[in-house]
């Protein structure tokens, strides 16, 4: 019976998003299949041309997104997407470089042009990206530090320069890329991972310095463990995101597999738990979704949904209880995470502002915004994979 609710919920607002992209369409030069594609458009005519596009780690989650869209895409619509790509790389290939983690992670762009079209420019670029990667500050262990100023890791850092060595990967198939991406994240789980929720902290510092670098509280590590007390919703995302990409790149037989496939489980096994029923999203912090002064926060939302329905695709999950929980995602996005924009498509709105790490009163404090790159790039690679794995596309 609640199986059975859940799919007449996701039918409806699927036949929503029908009504609602069929009005835009009309106004557009080809018609649109699902709000997926509606906002897609948006994020790359509207709010991100690629004539716009800089170097950083906010515009890398939505190039991320249209890379997606590519190898989704029919040959035949492919070359806008990667046109999008090229364009972009090209407005900042002159200063492109991995100095830091945020900065390796635009990065992901030129190692996707270099495996389609196999132009020396871009592996030349890659190249440089990954030489300034290797000289990033890193623990005596070889995490790196999300950083330079001081050795902190964040779980921000395994998405920024883990989608560059899963798309370095990807176009060399050169194993010492997977191998730096298994140690990242084995050593950031280490010092991150609470066992009780599976789910990472957001930040260990080597030593409490008193600093406060940008946006960050002022001893947030000051105790025991040097590490922060929240586990924050995009952090883990940020997580999940690229432990979900990693295993669609790997082979299934591939050594490392087992491992990564094991870190991705224990991630979402409690996540269907502290879902928010009335709205299918996730909280700012997910851990106090009882908390009167916690939010839901709908790009942790997109990432978890992502991370699910990846999972349910690739036999790591299984069952009604994770069904229903990307189901419920999916269609709590639609309702109440998704509104209309002055040129009628679609953004994307709950998305907390840009945050560094702090006690909880500082993640109820982050301002809530709309649109964002790192908040459309997750909603279209959550709602392309939850729609291909549902059988809506062809």
């Amino acid at each position: 019976m609640i199986t059975s609710l859940f799919r007449t919920a996701a039918l409806i607002i699927l036949l929503i998003s029908f009504a609602i992209d069929s009005s835009v369409s009309a106004q557009t030069a080809a018609p649109f299949a699902t709000w997926v594609d509606t906002m897609d458009v948006y994020a790359r005519t509207s709010f991100l041309p690629a004539k716009k596009y800089n170097w950083t780690w906010q515009n890398a989650a939505l190039l991320n997104a249209v890379i997606a869209k590519y190898e989704s895409a029919k040959p035949a619509q492919q070359a806008e997407y990667l046109a999008y790509v090229k364009d972009a790389m090209a407005k900042t290939y002159s200063f492109a470089n991995g100095q830091k983690p945020n900065a390796v992670a635009s990065g992901l762009g030129m190692a996707f042009l270099y495996r389609i079209t196999k132009e020396e420019k871009y592996k030349k670029k890659c190249d440089k990206i990954y030489s300034d990667y290797l000289r990033n500050k890193r623990t005596k262990e070889g995490a790196v530090s999300h950083i330079a100023l001081f050795t902190e890791l964040w779980d921000d850092t395994v998405f920024m320069v883990g989608e560059f060595l899963i798309s370095m990967y990807l176009a060399t198939g050169e194993e010492k890329y997977i191998e730096d991406l298994v140690l990242q994240l084995s050593l950031h789980r280490d010092k991150l991972q609470v066992v009780e929720w599976g789910l990472w902290v957001h930040g260990w510092d080597k030593a409490d310095w008193g600093h406060c670098l940008f946006c960050s509280q002022v001893h947030w590590s000051k105790n025991k463990d040097h590490r922060s007390a929240e586990m924050w919703g995009r952090g883990n995302g940020w997580v999940i995101v690229t432990l979900s990409d990693a295993l669609k790149a790997l082979p299934a037989n591939h050594p490392h597999y087992a491992k990564l496939s094991g870190y991705l489980n224990e991630m979402l096994m409690r996540l269907p738990e502290l879902q928010d029923r009335k709205t299918g999203h996730w909280y700012q912090l997910p851990v106090r979704n009882n908390d009167p002064d916690n939010f839901i926060e709908s790009s942790c939302t997109a990432m978890f949904g992502y991370g699910i329905t990846t999972a349910l695709r690739l036999g790591i999950v299984a069952g009604e209880k994770f069904e229903n929980s990307a189901a419920l995602a999916y269609t709590g996005l639609r309702q109440h995470s998704i509104s209309s924009t002055p040129d009628n498509l679609l953004t994307t709105q709950n998305i907390c502002s840009a945050t560094c790490i702090g006690d909880k009163k500082y993640y109820f404090k982050r301002k809530v915004q709309k649109g964002k790159a790192y908040g459309l790039g997750s909603f279209i690679k959550f709602g392309l994979a939850y729609e291909t794995y549902k059988g809506w596309r062809n």
